[in-house]
């Protein structure tokens, strides 16, 4: 399932490797793809939004459910 967030406090290139890591520790197959300027995250993952939100909180950014 595609969930879709917007990550108001991702701003550079940096913060967007730290989500994709984040992402990835918890589910290696997910894919992830993250648009800085627009600061989306889209995440195809079998795991619930919850579960994503909470890697993305570890990471230190507040994410919220656009879908």
């Amino acid at each position: 399932m595609e969930t879709e967030f917007a990550v108001q406090d991702m701003s550079c290139g940096g913060c967007a490797n730290s989500i994709a890591r984040a992402v990835a520790g918890l589910d290696p197959a997910a894919a992830v793809h993250i648009d800085v300027a627009t600061k989306i995250v889209k995440i195809t993952s079998t795991l619930p939004a919850p579960r994503l939100i909470e890697a993305i909180e570890a990471a230190g950014f507040h994410p919220s459910v656009r879908n």
